[in-house]
């Protein structure tokens, strides 16, 4: 369990200490499916926003939408900061790997959450997200994926952002479907995007649209 509390702990301390830098610069613009991820959610459904950090964006335009949210984050800072920011929904400062529902929501959306844990915890949360999902619901899942094929992506897995070490790790388009088909997950939609910005730099975006069936 040391590596779980050390990556937690890393992950927290980083994400605490820049809640405040974070919300005032960086509002990141809407993800590649997010519109057809929103069109296949029921009237009023029920979706968790896992890793919702400041809830802007996406816990705010899921709101717009009349969905009713709960955003998750394992920062304290940034869950203070989303309830300011998006009042209308519900967050709670508790890790993704100790997501416990049981078949409660309509849809799951995480961007750019995921990358924050290593396989072993992957794997674990994975399992803890398709428990929490109704039958025939949805998860949208946005992260980073390798530049090379077959390059050891747990090489530099610890990255400096505004000075603080976080542990980031892209994943693979067959790591994810390797994690997530067994457990009972459709694949839908997959979209790759390059895509640039001040606070990140260049990325390879990868998005997917999956089907709890």
């Amino acid at each position: 369990m040391k590596d779980k509390l050390d990556i937690i702990k890393l992950n927290k301390k980083a994400w605490d200490n820049v809640a405040k830098t974070y919300n005032k610069e960086f509002h990141e613009e809407i993800h590649a499916l997010f519109n057809y991820f929103c069109e296949l959610l029921p009237k009023e459904g029920y979706i968790l926003d896992l890793g919702s950090g400041t809830g802007l964006p996406y816990s705010k335009l899921l709101i717009e939408k009349g969905f009713n949210v709960l955003g998750i984050d394992l920062s304290s800072e940034m869950i203070k900061i989303a309830q300011k920011n998006v009042p209308e929904a519900n967050f709670k400062d508790i890790s993704m790997t100790d997501l416990n529902y049981n078949e409660e929501f309509d849809g799951i959306f995480s961007s750019y959450s995921l990358l924050h844990l290593n396989p072993q915890l992957f794997k674990e949360t994975a399992k803890r997200i398709v428990q929490s999902l109704k039958k025939g619901a949805f998860f949208y899942l946005c992260l980073n994926g390798p530049w090379i094929d077959g390059a050891d992506l747990d090489n530099d897995v610890i990255i400096k952002f505004k000075g603080e070490n976080m542990y980031s790790r892209p994943y693979s388009k067959e790591e994810i479907l390797n994690i997530f088909s067994p457990l009972g997950l459709k694949l839908l939609k997959f979209e790759k995007e390059i895509i640039t910005s001040e606070t990140w730099g260049k990325e390879n975006m990868n998005t997917y649209i999956f089907k709890f069936e």
